[in-house]
């Protein structure tokens, strides 16, 4: 046998051998005998409660598996939604990115096509967190972005199945998320009209929106795919005043370009991390004592965080175990620049 295999059991043997000690002790201080005898008789006796010693025994074990079994087909689950989440935060990427969109009097900052906010570049990607009230992000200062909120939206949205339907965190009351609590509510009533009737559906929505924004973060980052020939409208071209290009105060040259505009065919790369929340039992407890064959470190259990202290920014209502679940995706930006400039009016 592997010596690997031999090294991993020691713990059990060990746990075993002072099993027997203990029993041992207990039988000695009870004062209880021996006999081989009338030990035979109660293993062929069928009366009393000699049947329930058996189910006793492994119940516990056999309920430890099936919670066991029932947390890894969750965490697939869960690995479904986000990959899911990741492709609708970047086909909202690729889709609200060419837009123009109006600003307004609420904070909104006016973005034009093909353009996303200033601390973008093909260098700098940034990060899409929820605050309570918007989405931040690096750079992000009086104003936000309605382009930014819904990439966020779309990728919370996709997460809030897998999310817990129990209230785990404070409602949101976010009047510039880039999904409502209520279209969202609205919506799942369309689509489902017998839980109409049903006063809670409201709720458990709402703690599932709620839960996924908090514990949803994106990265936005995209790639400059061509600026020197094309194709792209973008160019690295040098400004040029009576034909002699010009340089800035810092003495660098001055070029015809804007580093957080995305091209046409620039390709934009989502990725999303969401916090799945495990489910309340013995299953979240076994990931604290995974001893690997190969006698290599773990792994799994130091990704598993208790979440719900005083240092945590997210507001909890309970204490939580969850693991953060991690997806990537790259699509290309949609569509050139109109000539005639489509507002979408946000107010």
């Amino acid at each position: 046998m592997n010596r690997v295999i031999l090294q991993s059991l020691l713990p059990a043997i060990a746990a075993l051998a002072a099993a027997f000690v203990l029993l041992r002790i207990v039988v000695g201080v009870s004062g209880a005998r021996l006999e081989i005898v009338r030990l035979r008789k109660l293993h062929r006796s069928e009366e009393g409660a000699v049947q329930s010693l058996s189910f006793v025994l492994t119940l516990p074990l056999f309920i430890m598996i099936v919670m066991f079994i029932v947390q890894v087909s969750q965490l697939m689950i869960g690995i479904m939604g986000v990959h899911y989440a990741t492709f609708a935060a970047a086909r909202a990427a690729i889709v609200w990115t060419p837009a123009r969109v109006v600003g307004n009097t609420q904070g909104e900052a006016e973005e034009i096509e093909n353009e996303l906010q200033s601390p973008l570049s093909s260098e700098r990607p940034i990060n899409l967190t929820f605050t309570g009230s918007r989405t931040d992000f690096e750079g992000a200062q009086a104003y936000t972005s309605y382009k930014l909120e819904k990439i966020l939206g779309a990728a919370t949205m996709a997460t809030a199945p897998v999310s817990p339907s129990r209230q785990m965190v404070d409602p949101i009351n976010c009047s510039q998320c880039g999904v409502q609590a209520w279209a969202f509510q609205a919506m799942y009533q369309q689509l489902v009209s017998s839980t109409l009737s049903n006063s809670r559906i409201t709720q458990r929505l709402l703690n599932k929106l709620s839960y996924a924004y908090w514990n949803t973060r994106v990265e936005l980052a995209f790639f400059d795919k061509d600026t020197q020939e094309g194709p792209t409208y973008n160019p690295r071209e040098l400004v040029l005043f009576d034909g002699l290009p010009q340089r800035n105060d810092e003495g660098e040259w001055i070029r015809d370009w804007v580093p957080h505009e995305v091209g046409w065919q620039d390709p934009l790369r989502l990725t999303v991390t969401h916090d799945f929340a495990l489910l309340p039992g013995p299953g979240r407890f076994l990931a604290k004592f995974i001893v690997r064959a190969d006698g290599e470190p773990d792994r799994v259990s130091s990704r598993v965080e208790v979440r719900g202290g005083s240092g945590d920014d997210v507001p909890w209502t309970r204490p939580a175990y969850t693991v953060p679940i991690s997806a990537s995706a790259t699509l290309t930006n949609e569509g050139f620049k109109p000539l005639l400039p489509y507002e979408q009016n946000i107010d």
